[in-house]
């Protein structure tokens, strides 16, 4: 058995350091610390000041904060343009969601790749998971030109495992590659089969294919069945938001994952259908 830390070690907080150290928070606790030490050695002695300066820093490296609920502070008083300085935007410019109102789900259905059941439920069209069956044998290994067609782009440029460069600047990368392969034959299917396809932009159709894949029900690269996941996330200064995700139960594929602010509403995780003998795993 682990006996539990002792001296400095108690103090850790590692949900707070490390690798899961908030920059943001961290800043604006070293900037208090450093105003209450000089207020402190103005107020007594400078020597004074320095030794609590000492200690909040060790607590700042220890806890990851000095201020009891910092992480729901900053989230709430650092402004959108000082969080993204530090990698923290806002949840929903990180999204591959674009503007458009329209509810990705209804885009699918509308377009007859999706169906609902009578009970609410979400999943794919009868027809569409023909046709995506049959264009998903033909594409086991996706090449850079099936990726450039897949976006719309001039030029795509292989640079690394499912990584790709596109049009020389953007770098798109896959989870899998089932999902890739998932995302080239739907989007084959989809060109032929769907108005105004190639007329989307880009992150439209990459919002959809992603959508569309945790519709899947048996995985590209083996066939095996999907499980689908779903997590409630309160992350360092950001808003709430909800996970889902879904994985081939064989070869542990991870083949779509999709977060969207918890306030935007996640009624669509419920609607995810089953697959062909897996289901959908609680939070």
């Amino acid at each position: 058995m682990r006996s539990p830390p002792t001296g400095l070690g108690a103090l850790r907080r590692p949900e707070y350091t490390g690798e899961n150290r908030c920059l943001p928070c961290t800043a604006v606790n070293v900037a208090i610390s450093f105003v209450l030490a000089g207020v402190l050695g103005a107020v007594t002695a400078p020597p004074v000041g320095a030794a609590a300066l000492v200690v909040f820093l060790t607590a700042v490296s220890l806890r990851g904060y000095l201020v009891p609920g910092t992480p729901e502070l900053t989230e709430r008083y650092l402004p959108a343009s000082v969080l993204e300085l530090f990698g923290k935007e806002p949840i929903e410019t990180r999204s591959l969601e674009d503007d458009d109102a329209d509810d990705p789900w209804d885009v699918l259905v509308a377009a007859g790749v999706a169906e609902r059941t009578p009970d609410g439920a979400l999943s794919l069209a009868d027809r569409f998971r023909t046709e995506l069956r049959g264009e998903t044998e033909r594409r086991e290994a996706p090449d850079a030109d099936d990726v450039a067609a897949l976006v719309g782009a001039d030029e795509a440029v292989e640079r690394g495992s499912r990584a790709y460069s596109i049009d020389g600047n953007r770098l798109l990368r896959w989870e899998s590659d089932a999902a890739l392969v998932a995302d080239v034959a739907a989007a084959s299917v989809l060109r032929e089969t769907v108005d105004g396809w190639t007329a989307l932009e880009r992150d439209r159709r990459l919002a959809l294919l992603r959508r569309l894949r945790l519709l899947l029900e048996r995985c590209p690269a083996c066939g095996g069945a999907v499980d689908r996941y779903r997590e409630r996330v309160d992350p360092c200064c950001q808003p709430t938001h909800v996970s889902a995700w879904a994985a081939c139960r064989d070869c542990e594929a991870v083949l779509g994952d999709v977060t969207v602010p918890e306030n935007e509403g996640t009624s669509w995780i419920d609607a995810l259908e089953p697959a062909e003998g897996a289901a959908v795993a609680p939070d």
